[in-house]
């Protein structure tokens, strides 16, 4: 599975050779694409004299945003890794992210750990020099195997993407210049969409830090931070980081089940991770419908039906607590499609719509989510 990597230079030569000495020790399947932003110092001239590396060359500083979707659009890989020249990478650093990007279909981006970013992939770095850094990383990584964490933001220094991703949602938005908050707007669009984000905890990286943001003259980090904070702020009509840690819609799934033992878990299974509750409600069932239930922490409520069913899906609705809820039958499941329709769902309503479009592929029709303040609702679903 090749990864296409890809690095912005404006300057700072002796980083960019050693970061990319560091990905050549630890690396495999991956090509190498560095987009240099009108460099002077002999970058550019050490770069063309590099035969695994594809160039391109800019005659000025076109900025991050720019830079990357340049690389981006010479990339090759399923997966794309846009990496800062300022890094040093460890063993198995990009195995490991692999390995969390594709482990579940609907995650979208990855990150690793490091001594210095913002958020929650900075952890405490104990080596004192650059001689240390592979033992405390091989250590931290021993420590930390398999483990992944489910992030709202992820930053740009070093972000693993999936190609779809990329092509559905599109690359960064280059209005931010030079760089800072094209990652964050990344992000925040990718959380639109439906995916996860995910951080690699047996992934780590030394970074440096704004090291050829720092370089420029005349360049003020905080009037930068300031200004684009202002960008991203008129384009999302609010504080960009509000709107990306904001609380998610809570969602129920109701079911009405009937001796259902042999397909119920099925359809638990498909949703238990992705909803807030499971109500179902039982119609006398005689079978093991109540045990898998409970299983699954479903709150289980028994009905004797009369003649109209509708009863039953009333009383499920009624004993729903959550803002949101949909409904299955047993033996249906949400696919990747649904879940990630869900996930953006989830994430994007406001409270203001009534009834949305969750599935259109589920049974014989579609499936809706419903705002539960807005009242029972017999439909075609139930």
């Amino acid at each position: 599975m090749l990864t296409s990597i890809v690095i912005l230079t404006h300057n700072q030569l002796p980083l960019t050779h050693g970061c990319l000495e560091s990905i050549r020790r630890h690396t495999a399947d991956y090509e190498l694409i560095v987009v240099d932003n009108g460099s002077t110092d002999g970058t550019v001239a050490y770069l063309r004299s590099q035969s695994d590396i594809i160039v391109h060359e800019n005659n000025e500083n076109l900025g991050f945003a720019k830079g990357c979707n340049q690389g981006f659009a010479l990339s090759r890989g399923e997966n794309v890794l846009f990496l800062n020249n300022d890094t040093i990478v460890t063993e198995h650093w990009l195995d490991n992210m692999l390995r969390v990007l594709h482990e579940n279909e609907r995650v979208g981006m990855t990150g690793p750990l490091t001594n210095y970013s913002s958020g929650h992939q900075r952890i405490p770095a104990s080596y004192g020099s650059i001689a240390e850094l592979d033992a405390f990383a091989r250590r931290h990584c021993e420590d930390n195997a398999g483990c992944y964490m489910d992030v709202r933001r992820l930053v740009g220094f070093c972000l693993l993407v999936k190609r779809k991703l990329l092509r559905e949602i599109g690359g960064f938005d280059e209005r931010f210049g030079l760089g800072n908050y094209e990652d964050d707007d990344l992000c925040l669009r990718a959380l639109q969409a439906g995916y996860l984000l995910r951080i690699a905890n047996d992934s780590y990286i030394h970074h440096i830090g704004h090291a050829t943001m720092n370089s420029l003259q005349d360049f003020n980090l905080t009037s930068l931070l300031a200004h684009n904070r202002l960008k991203a702020t008129e384009k999302w009509g609010g504080d960009i980081h509000q709107i990306i840690y904001r609380q998610e819609a809570a969602v129920s799934l109701c079911l009405v089940a009937s001796n259902a033992g042999s397909v119920l878990e099925q359809t638990l299974v498909s949703v238990t991770d992705d909803v807030d509750e499971i109500v179902i409600v039982d119609l006398g069932s005689t079978d093991n419908t109540a045990e898998i239930a409970h299983r699954y922490d479903a709150r289980v409520f028994s009905y004797r039906a009369q003649e109209d069913i509708t009863d039953a899906y009333r009383l499920a609705f009624d004993k729903a607590t959550k803002d949101y809820l949909f409904w299955l039958n047993p033996g249906e499941i949400l696919n990747s499609a649904g879940l990630k329709r869900l996930s953006s769902l989830k994430f994007s309503l406001d409270g203001g719509q009534d009834m949305v479009l969750l599935s259109h592929d589920i049974g014989p029709g579609r499936r809706f989510l419903y705002r539960r303040a807005a009242g029972f609702r017999q439909e075609d679903d139930l």
